[in-house]
């Protein structure tokens, strides 16, 4: 990997996990319990995104293998789900759950706050479709050990952000507001906007290498 696949990379999945929209929702998740609590969940929600990410990066290669998927599918197909993506974080994508996901959240008691920090705080809240076909495709794309282990050093630093992203929720929601929330989710949304046309584009030449002539 060059310094600008890993700069590409780094933004990327920090953009589509966007630590502060995480922060907001993990801070409307754990309001209801004590600061105690709180602060152990952003320890589980943090080490469960390591862990996914980290599975992500180390089998997601195996996984295709066995299923038969080449690496301009993945890209092509990750294109798509990025572009969705990121075009619903620029125009009306304000949440990372829906009405039915937070409703169940809500009525989670306090005995079950460890499996609420996973699901769905961690998974789909904060790792997504788009988060695990970015890491899948960059560790595909990239297979030596030395490429492998800077992916892994990229997703420990990012879980490390999202857990001081987790342990700082109460005060950025408040200083940030909606508006500002606003303003960062669509900022956002655009990198990963540009990053899902250059992703797709790459999966089509390598499907369709005549079009890429």
């Amino acid at each position: 990997m060059n310094l600008q696949a890993i700069v590409l990379f780094a933004t990327t999945l920090i953009a589509i996990l966007n630590p502060i929209s995480s922060s907001v929702l993990f801070a409307s998740m754990a309001a209801k319990f004590s600061v105690d609590i709180q602060r152990r969940m952003a320890n589980q929600s943090a080490f469960a995104v390591l862990v996914i990410l980290m599975v992500c990066a180390w089998a997601g290669r195996f996984m295709l293998q066995i299923l038969g998927i080449s690496v301009p599918m993945l890209q092509a197909a990750g294109g798509l789900i990025l572009l969705r993506y990121g075009v619903d974080m620029v125009t009306v994508h304000d949440t990372k759950l829906t009405a039915a996901e937070q409703e169940s959240a809500e009525e989670v008691s306090e005995e079950h706050w460890k499996a609420l920090a996973v699901v769905p705080i961690a998974i789909p809240g904060t790792v997504g479709a788009g988060t695990i076909t970015t890491v899948v495709i960059q560790a595909t794309t990239y297979r030596s050990p030395g490429d492998l282990a800077i992916i892994t050093a990229i997703c420990a630093v990012t879980a490390l952000l999202m857990w001081i992203a987790f342990r700082s929720s109460g005060p950025i929601a408040r200083r940030l507001g909606p508006i500002g929330m606003n303003i960062v989710t669509r900022v956002m949304g655009i990198l990963v906007t540009a990053t899902a046309f250059g992703l797709l584009g790459r999966g089509i030449a390598g499907l369709l290498p005549g079009l890429a002539k």
